[in-house]
């Protein structure tokens, strides 16, 4: 090393002029000259190394040029219908999507693991079919902000981002989750989903959430929860909001009422859950309601199947069209 050292300065002291980097770069492969580290994206503000403010920027979609350094990202309030990153920002820890347009996200990079031979549906032949990955585009995040979208589905890809904390969906057009859809949050403490159009909830579906601590389902489309829920989301600790869903408090919710009645006299906090059907009971919550009121009917003695109900402007609500609660109409 000393001596192409040496040698070099014996050409810098001989060869001037324009020669003298075309001869550098000859005689020494490792010198290059390093481009500028890329500057703040356009539109955006960037507030030393951890956080890149890009809200309120009129931006359709994602900035380019995003720097590894960054540990927090603001898009909120932007024209955004979709989100694309194209590798893994590994200290990426807070995403900001709130205000936007997007109806479905994915934290998905997609890696490509090569080829193998699989044999088609209908001609039975076999043939090359590619295998892909999803690797996250933001393996360390620890809080997502998607509220006031147009999201239909929970973002895809959720499960490499298995040290996320804080999830924030509300606001959006959510009507189902799916069983396991959450299972590799081990480490979530927070769940917002307030405002969206859930219907129904899979008796495990938080079973594996040991950490959470808040659940928030208020102002959904709830009519009914199964008492296994109740126990697993009450042995966890959670705190869980369900305010203004439309509660039918019929003989469906009495075991529910008794695990609740019974958790009240030992002087544990309860879930509020107030009831919207049937209409003699619409205002009265659970608690305090005695057994003989929660009744269903068969068929011969069917309540008459009219409903009174409100739905604001610009606002959705789900109405059944059977007897048996099984066709869902949805009116906007």
């Amino acid at each position: 090393m000393i001596n192409v050292y040496f040698w070099v300065r014996q050409v810098m002291a001989v060869v001037q002029g324009p020669f003298l980097v075309a001869v550098l770069l000859l005689v020494s492969p490792g010198l290059h000259c390093s481009s500028p580290p890329p500057a703040c994206p356009e539109s955006c503000t960037c507030q030393g190394a951890p956080l890149l403010n890009c809200s309120s920027s009129g931006l359709s979609s994602v900035p380019q040029h995003i720097q590894d350094s960054v540990t927090e990202l603001d898009l909120s309030q932007n024209r955004l219908d979709t989100v694309t990153l194209h590798r893994p920002y590994r200290n990426l820890r807070n995403v900001w999507l709130e205000n936007n347009t997007i109806t479905r996200l994915s934290l998905c990079v997609y890696i490509n693991l090569g080829t193998q031979s699989v044999r088609g549906r209908h001609s039975g032949q076999l043939g090359p079919s590619r295998r892909r990955r999803c690797v996250s585009w933001a393996p360390a995040l620890q809080l997502l902000s998607v509220e006031r979208n147009q999201l239909m589905q929970l973002p895809e890809g959720l499960e490499g981002s298995a040290s996320l904390w804080v999830l924030q969906l509300s606001f959006n057009r959510i009507s189902t989750l799916r069983p396991g859809e959450l299972r590799h949050l081990r480490q979530l403490k927070e769940l917002h989903l307030k405002h969206n159009l859930i219907t129904n909830l899979h008796p495990q579906m938080f079973q594996d959430l040991a950490q959470l601590r808040v659940l928030d389902l208020s102002f959904n489309m709830l009519t009914n929860l199964h008492p296994s829920m109740y126990l697993s989301l009450r042995n966890i600790g959670s705190d869980v909001r369900l305010d203004g869903n439309r509660w039918q408090c019929d003989c469906s919710m009495r075991s529910l009422r008794r695990l609740m009645a019974y958790d009240s006299n030992r002087g544990l906090q309860t879930w509020g859950v107030v009831c919207a059907f049937p209409s003699v009971l619409s205002g009265k919550d659970l608690l305090q309601l005695e057994e003989d009121d929660l009744n269903c009917f068969g068929t011969e003695n069917s309540p008459e199947l009219h409903r009174d109900v409100t739905v604001y402007s610009g606002s959705e609500i789900l109405l059944s069209c059977s007897k048996q609660g099984n066709k869902v109409k949805s009116i906007k």
